[in-house]
């Protein structure tokens, strides 16, 4: 009673500055996150904007349930896959500044990977590359498997790229799109290699300090204090676990830590020009043109949403889930959980959440709310025996 008596007072003061949207607005947005909070989640950090200002900020629920700590606007939360479009913003960068080019073939800068055909550096950010991901080699493989990829230190980079040159391509390159963590971690070393820095060095000149975004870093292998704490549980109802996440290895396909105000920040500059140009913006936000006048469902690291001109990212580790959503109509809406299932979207849908927020700040316009998932009830599933095998 005392721990949920504190999360209650720290939830009431969470609000990260005076809001700037009316009372009767963020009512409705606390609202509409009660639905989930905490009966779905653990803890959710939420920021809404617009042109890189932060409208409104708040944390709910609880960083870490045993502790009693509650979520709070300035909690560091793990982001997950909506690293992807950091990773892939940097490599634009990279070749606006003329060090390297999109069309060069991936062995140029990772000559211990030479595949036949090679793919180019647009291929890989495209996920269209043939390296295989989530169909081909859903069990990241490639990357050591659980319980290696939820255990420090990762795999080694040579081990890395010599399990990616003997399992070779799973298609031509440009021909068929997979999902792969492997190909984005390999661009992380391209950008080391191209950029002359560590991958945390490039992402703070170019992306971080540009856009003003001081809370944000990348996960090392030993945890910051002051982190949210990732929960897991197999299906709703039961207790809240403990368990290892994705491990500092995935720094370029999952590794940033940051929050949702500094990633309000990152959307507007991004928008906004301060971090690429608009061509290159452009570029991010295309899907790769398959073979048989196809295409790939996301672009670089960005996905369209229901609106004209709206995209956004979903990220998801074993304890996390997070949605960045920038919509058309000039809204962001950033959300970050600490909490994640085997059934995921079925409990907590977060781009509906992210929508039906965006429509209470743009009612005159509103977002198309996506259809909630087919098995939207509780579903059975095998639990994750390996997994819960490491959890607290």
């Amino acid at each position: 009673m005392a721990c949920c008596l504190a999360l209650a007072a720290c939830a009431a003061h969470a609000q990260e500055a005076p809001a700037q949207i009316p009372s009767a607005v963020a009512a409705q947005i606390d609202a509409l996150v009660a639905e989930y909070v905490p009966s779905a989640l653990p803890g959710l950090q939420l920021a809404v904007g617009k042109g890189g200002t932060v409208l409104y900020a708040r944390g709910y629920g609880a960083a870490d349930v045993r502790a009693g700590v509650a979520m709070t606007p300035s909690t560091p939360v793990k982001i997950g896959s909506v690293t992807k479009q950091l990773t892939a913003a940097t490599l634009l960068k990279l070749q606006e500044q003329g060090k390297l080019s999109l069309s060069d073939p991936l062995s140029r800068w990772i000559p211990e990977v030479r595949y036949q055909p090679d793919p180019t550096i647009a291929q890989v950010m495209g996920m269209v590359a043939g390296i295989p991901g989530a169909e081909q080699d859903p069990d990241d493989v490639l990357l050591g498997s659980v319980p290696a990829v939820l255990q420090e230190p990762p795999i080694a980079r040579e081990k890395l790229f010599a399990n990616l040159q003997a399992r070779g391509l799973f298609a031509p390159p440009g021909t068929a799109y997979d999902y792969s963590n492997a190909g984005y971690i390999v661009l992380g070393r391209v950008i080391e290699r191209a950029g002359g820095q560590p991958l945390e060095a490039a992402f703070t000149q170019l992306l971080f300090r540009p856009a003003g975004m001081t809370a944000s870093y990348m996960l090392g292998q030993q945890p910051r204090p002051g982190a949210a704490v990732g929960h897991y549980r197999v299906k709703p109802g039961d207790a809240w676990r403990v368990c290892p996440d994705l491990n500092s290895g995935f720094d370029a396909t999952g590794g940033v830590v940051s929050t949702a105000s500094d990633m309000v920040r990152w959307d507007g500059a991004l928008k906004g020009g301060a971090v690429i140009s608009a061509a290159s913006l452009a570029r991010m936000r295309t899907p790769a043109a398959l073979a048989g006048g196809k295409s790939a469902p996301i672009g670089m690291g960005l996905a369209a949403l229901g609106g004209p001109g709206s995209y956004g990212a979903a990220g998801q580790t074993v304890s996390f889930a997070a949605a960045n959503a920038s919509y058309g109509s000039g809204y962001d809406v950033v959300l970050l959980a600490n909490g994640s299932n085997t059934i995921g979207d079925a409990a907590y849908p977060r781009f509906v959440l992210a929508a039906r927020i965006h429509n209470v700040l743009n009612p005159g316009v509103p977002e198309p709310v996506p259809l909630l998932p087919p098995s939207g009830g509780i579903i059975e599933p095998t639990p994750p025996t390996e997994l819960l095998s490491l959890c607290k």
